[in-house]
């Protein structure tokens, strides 16, 4: 018998109102947050995501699924949802229009990765962006905006983790301490982590292998080697994020997966349970449009991965509402 292929699943009729309820509480969210809905091609040109996602991350060196069309075009399966959304704000002028763009979308994802519980090869997220400001409010308000959706869907024991990574101006200096501090470590961290402090640093503080965390928790801390600019914009999002009575952590140690971040990281995890089980995270992506041939524009955005969402629903026991009854029943 054919069987699904490893790391895809069949979403069948019974688990169809899980899907329908949080796409109908995506799309309240963002409509309430005034953000307009786009749908980007499925793959695009490989280059989009080796440049903006990073050639040494582990999406770009393991994960993608590239391929080569007739035409002799090297493309790839979307692997993540942001840089296809900047490329369309690039490609069809959206610059032009009030700033910020606010853009959401739902989507499929694909990674070569283990499957694992809420996370498969092919998955499903959803995500929204803010493009065109750099005001800290802004970051309250696309965190806040994450926040009131998984209380929208009765998730509770949730745990906001923040940080600030820096900027192109100020994390160099951070990079060296980072790399001088690992290099007395340098046959205790996992082979992985051997190549990220040769060629990606800031990695290290990423991994989940057990002892590399270890280590990672006594690693210098970004915050405290922030350049003005970036140290004024963190405590001026900490104090919007206290008046919003948003309950944050600093983890030092979050820095997330993707090379486009700069300043403001962030994350919603279930309480107790860890990176490993993330609800969804994001953060800003300041030098990400210029990147891709744009002038320079900052951005912030924030994605989630609808099976682990589900997932989390069905640990907390929170009932969905069953699809609405047909209109007319013929017998």
């Amino acid at each position: 018998m054919y069987r699904a292929p490893r790391g895809t699943s069949d979403i069948l009729p019974k688990e169809q109102a899980y899907w329908r309820y949080i796409e109908q509480m995506v799309v309240n969210v963002c409509q309430l947050y005034g953000y307009q809905r786009i749908d980007a091609p499925a793959f695009e040109d490989t280059q989009l995501f080796s440049r903006s996602v990073g050639e040494e991350t582990d999406i770009v060196e393991k994960q993608m699924y590239t391929f080569e069309d007739r035409g002799g075009n090297k493309l790839t399966l979307r692997p993540e949802g942001t840089a296809p959304v900047c490329r369309a704000y690039l490609e069809h002028g959206l610059h032009n229009l009030p700033q910020p763009v606010k853009l959401y979308y739902i989507a499929s994802i694909f990674r070569y990765e283990r499957p694992q519980a809420g996370r498969y090869r092919q998955h499903y997220q959803f995500g929204y962006e803010a493009i065109g400001d750099d005001d800290p409010a802004l970051d309250a308000e696309v965190i806040d905006m994450a926040w009131q959706f998984f209380l929208s869907l009765n998730l509770h024991r949730l745990s906001l983790q923040l940080n600030s990574i820096g900027c192109k101006k100020c994390r160099p200096s951070y990079l060296t301490v980072l790399k001088d501090y690992y290099a007395n470590y340098t046959h205790d961290i996992c082979s992985d982590c051997k190549t990220r402090l040769k060629r990606n640093p800031l990695r290290l503080l990423d991994c989940k292998k057990p002892l590399c965390q270890q280590i990672a928790v006594s690693a210098p801390r970004s915050i405290d080697y922030l350049c003005p600019q970036c140290e004024t914009h963190f405590n001026q999002l900490k104090n919007y994020l206290s008046l919003l009575e948003l309950p944050f952590e600093i983890n030092h140690c979050l820095v997330r997966g993707l090379d486009y971040y700069t300043r403001t990281v962030f994350e919603i995890q279930p309480e107790a349970e860890g990176a490993q089980s993330t609800l969804g995270g994001g953060g800003r992506y300041d030098d990400l449009i210029e990147e891709l041939g744009g002038k320079p524009t900052p951005a912030i955005g924030f994605a989630a991965g609808i099976e682990r969402i589900i997932l989390n629903l069905k640990k907390q026991d929170v009932p969905i509402p069953p699809p609405p009854p047909p209109q007319v029943f013929i017998p």
